[in-house]
């Protein structure tokens, strides 16, 4: 089942075994350091935004410009009306806005696809190296029972 990008994952998830945390990072875990720091400029920028109007701040901040475009167009409050009922560059440049946030929402859910396909690529990874280490102690731990056995049965061969 080869996926579209899975050899560029499977590199990243290599690369992140070989790194260590660094304490001074702003995103220590190593998923979140290959995700930002290796992404272009153009992803960056897009998550930003897509952060942004995701947001209460420019939700609250849009609705308040949109009540003052209408008041002051509607009831020519201060200035000269630039954008009569029934507000068609107001609908232009919301339609504008529009065509521009839809990729920009599907840019940064594509990333977060990408971001969440490399953890569980880098957890996998980790709990097969988990396993691996806990079959080591397994093995060691029947060893020692062995011997202990062994020990066991001399002594009690001795003292019979």
């Amino acid at each position: 089942m080869a996926q579209q990008g899975a050899p560029a994952t499977h590199d990243i998830v290599h690369r992140l075994r070989l790194r260590h945390r660094d304490p001074n990072a702003d995103h220590k875990h190593p998923v979140n350091k290959a995700h930002y720091d290796d992404a272009p400029l153009g992803a960056r920028i897009a998550d930003h935004l897509a952060a942004g109007m995701g947001s209460w701040p420019f939700i609250i901040i849009q609705s308040a410009l949109l009540l003052v475009w209408v008041a002051i167009n509607y009831y020519g409050l201060f200035v000269k009306r630039w954008d009569v009922y029934p507000f068609i560059l107001l609908n232009l440049l919301l339609s504008l806005q529009a065509t521009y946030a839809g990729p920009i929402v599907l840019l940064a859910g594509n990333r977060q696809s990408q971001k969440d396909r490399i953890t569980l690529e880098h957890a996998a990874d980790e709990a097969d190296k988990g396993e691996e280490h806990i079959t080591r102690i397994l093995i060691e731990i029947k060893k020692n029972t062995d011997l202990t056995l062994q020990i066991l049965r001399e002594l009690e061969a001795e003292s019979a």
